[in-house]
C-alpha cells in the first residue's frame, strides 16, 4: 500500500503555514507519503518549479487529473496529449473528467447526445492509451451536473467505455445520498485508484461546505476521523488485491497540513 496526497493540499498548507512547498513536501514525504496527485493545468504551467520540488522530496506523480468538455466537442486531440503527457513523465495513471452536462441540456435528446459524446471521446482516448500503457480511471464525481456523480451513473461509463477503470472516491457517493461500503462490489473488479476522502456532518467555522442532493452540508474531515467507513472499505479494497496508492483527499480543509499529517498516520495501520 503506498500513500499519496493531492498537490492542491500541499500548495494550499505552504499558505496556510507560510512555509515554502518544498517544506511540505519534504513534511509530507516523513509522514509516509510517497505521491501526488496532480492537476494537469498547474503541472504544464508550472512543470520546471513542480519536478524540481518533488525530487527533492523524493515524491512521484502517482495520477494526473484533468477537466475536458467532450460533452460539447472539446478536441480529442487534448486527450490524446494528455496520455503523451503521462507517458513523457513516467506516470501510470490518468484520470479525465470527459465532461458535464448542464441543467438546461437536461431534455433527453439533448441530454444523451452530450453523454454519447463522452462515451466516444473516452473510448477513443482509452485505446490509445493502451498502445501507450497508460491507464485510465475515472471517480464517482460529487456534483449533479456529472453524469458519474452517482454508482449508476459512473457504472455506465465503466460498461460502456473500453478499457476504463475506476478511481473509488470513498466520499464522493455521499454527495449522491449513497453508502460507499454498499455501492463498492459494483466496481471492485474496475479498481485501478482509490482517493480516501472522509466527510462530516458536523460544521466547521469558516470552512465552505458542499451540499448533498438531498441538502445535507458536508465538511472536510482527516481520513478514519469522519462518517464514511473507510476501515471497512480499505480493507476489502486490499483483499481484493488492490495494492497500489491510496490517496488523501480533504479539499476545503482549514488545516491542510494537520489534516495530512492525521490521515497518513491512520492509513498506516493498513
Amino acid at each position: 500500500m503506498k500513500m499519496s496526497v493531492f498537490y492542491e493540499h500541499i500548495a494550499e498548507a505552504a499558505v496556510q503555514t507560510g512555509k515554502s512547498v518544498s517544506e511540505i513536501c519534504k513534511l509530507a514525504a516523513s509522514y509516509g507519503i510517497s505521491g501526488v496527485e496532480m492537476e494537469d493545468k498547474r503541472l504544464l504551467n508550472e512543470r520546471e518549479e513542480i519536478l524540481e520540488v518533488l525530487s527533492d522530496a523524493g515524491l512521484e506523480i502517482s495520477c494526473i487529473y484533468g477537466f475536458f468538455d467532450f460533452s460539447h466537442d472539446d478536441k480529442i486531440e487534448r486527450g490524446y496529449q494528455f496520455v503523451d503527457l503521462a507517458k513523457e513523465l513516467g506516470v501510470k495513471k490518468i484520470m479525465p473528467i470527459p465532461g458535464f452536462i448542464q441543467d438546461d441540456e437536461r431534455e433527453p435528446e439533448v441530454y444523451q447526445k452530450c453523454l454519447a459524446k463522452m462515451i466516444d471521446a473516452m473510448n477513443l482516448i482509452c485505446a490509445y492509451a493502451k498502445e501507450k500503457d497508460v491507464i485510465i480511471v475515472l471517480e464517482d464525481f460529487d456534483d449533479k451536473i456529472a453524469h458519474f456523480s452517482n454508482a449508476e451513473g459512473l457504472k455506465y461509463f465503466m460498461d460502456h467505455v473500453s478499457g476504463l477503470y475506476c478511481t473509488f472516491d470513498t466520499g464522493n457517493f455521499l454527495y449522491s445520498e449513497e453508502d460507499s461500503l454498499e455501492v463498492l462490489p459494483m466496481f471492485l473488479d474496475k479498481i485501478k485508484h482509490v482517493h480516501c476522502k472522509d466527510r462530516s456532518f458536523t460544521k466547521v467555522e469558516g470552512e465552505e461546505c458542499k451540499a448533498t442532493i438531498a441538502g445535507r452540508d458536508m465538511y472536510s474531515a482527516p481520513v478514519g476521523s469522519g462518517l464514511i467507513k473507510m476501515k471497512e472499505i480499505i480493507e476489502i479494497v486490499k483483499e481484493s488485491g488492490y495494492d497500489d496508492y491510496f490517496a488523501i483527499e480533504h479539499f476545503g480543509s482549514l488545516d491542510q497540513l494537520g489534516f495530512m499529517k492525521e490521515s497518513a498516520e491512520w492509513l498506516k495501520q493498513f
